[in-house]
């Protein structure tokens, strides 16, 4: 799949990486202002999971506008900490009319595992 600049999160330090045929990845460094007690928080755990999703998506569909998200699971295993760096690698595992589906990994140093998530989709064409 075609890699995607995440330009509007280089802020948050997210950027594109390489990727297996048919899977995105993305990658975020994580900094001390992202911990909260020693770990980093959650939101930006989901965050990372979310633009990874977004991005297979929309590598998965060219010829589509883009799609709208309306659920996102996040199942958090492990810990991040200020200095890791996170990897998220995401597939589309269903794509159709009206809805799609992908799934991702967050995976730390080593290849620990500190999530999973899942998000479905709806082409834009088809919210109203």
């Amino acid at each position: 799949m075609a890699e995607r600049e995440p330009g509007r999160l280089t802020w948050l330090g997210i950027r594109s990486a390489p990727a297996r045929a048919g899977e995105v990845a993305l990658e975020m460094d994580c900094r001390p202002d992202m911990a909260d007690e020693g770990r980093i928080h959650r939101g930006f755990l989901a965050l990372l999971a979310q633009s990874a999703l977004e991005a297979a998506i929309e590598a998965g569909k060219p010829e589509r506008p883009t799609a709208s998200g309306f659920d996102l699971q996040c199942n958090f295993i492990g810990v991040a900490r200020p200095g890791e760096r996170l990897r998220s690698v995401a597939r589309v595992i269903h794509s159709g009319r009206r809805t799609a589906l992908a799934e991702c990994t967050i995976n730390g140093p080593g290849g620990h595992l500190i999530g999973t998530a899942t998000a479905t989709f709806q082409p834009l064409e088809a919210v109203h």
